[in-house]
C-alpha cells in the first residue's frame, strides 16, 4: 500500500506533457477516430489472452487524473516495447484513436509506439517535474487529512 497526496501523480506533470501534445483519457471522448494520438498514464492492466493465431495481442488498460484507457497493441508495436509495457511505472503511448459500436462510445487506442523518454518510473517523472530551485527545499509536513489512501503500488 502506498500513500498519494494531493491528487492524481499525473496532474503534477500535466502542462509539461500538454506542451508534448499529450491528451488525457477525458479529451479522447472529443477526438475523431483515426487521429493520431498520445497518451500517459499509469498502467493498469496489461492482458495477453491467447490468439488463435498464436501472435501475442496486448490490451492495456491505463489512467490518468481524468479517468481511464483502453490501449491495444499488436506485435509490431511491441517488437521493441514489449519490456517497457509491461515494467514501466508510468507509459506514454501512441496511436491511432479508434471508435466502436452504434454512437463509436467505445474507444480505444491502437498502439503504434512507446515514447520511452515519457516512460519509466513515476518517481523519476515526478523529479523531472520539479522546478530546480524547489528541489533543495524541505518539504512541509502533510496532514492525514491532505492524504488519500491509494492500494495500487506506485
Amino acid at each position: 500500500m502506498s500513500v498519494s497526496c494531493h491528487g492524481h501523480p499525473l496532474a503534477v506533470l500535466r502542462s509539461r506533457l500538454a506542451d508534448q501534445g499529450i491528451v488525457t483519457a477525458r479529451d479522447l471522448r472529443r477526438i475523431p477516430t483515426n487521429t493520431r494520438v498520445r497518451v500517459t498514464g499509469l498502467p493498469v492492466l496489461v492482458h495477453t489472452p491467447p490468439t488463435k493465431s498464436g501472435k501475442r495481442v496486448m490490451f492495456i488498460t491505463m489512467e490518468d487524473e481524468t479517468g481511464l484507457m483502453d490501449l491495444v497493441a499488436f506485435p509490431k508495436a511491441q517488437k521493441d516495447s514489449a519490456r517497457a509495457i509491461y515494467t514501466s511505472q508510468v507509459l506514454t503511448l501512441e496511436g491511432r484513436l479508434q471508435r466502436r459500436g452504434k454512437r463509436g462510445l467505445s474507444i480505444s487506442v491502437v498502439v503504434d509506439k512507446v515514447i520511452t523518454r515519457l516512460s519509466g518510473a513515476l518517481s523519476d517523472l515526478l523529479y523531472s517535474a520539479i522546478p530546480k530551485e524547489r528541489a533543495g527545499r524541505r518539504k512541509r509536513e502533510t496532514t492525514e487529512e491532505e492524504c488519500q489512501f491509494d492500494r495500487r503500488r506506485v
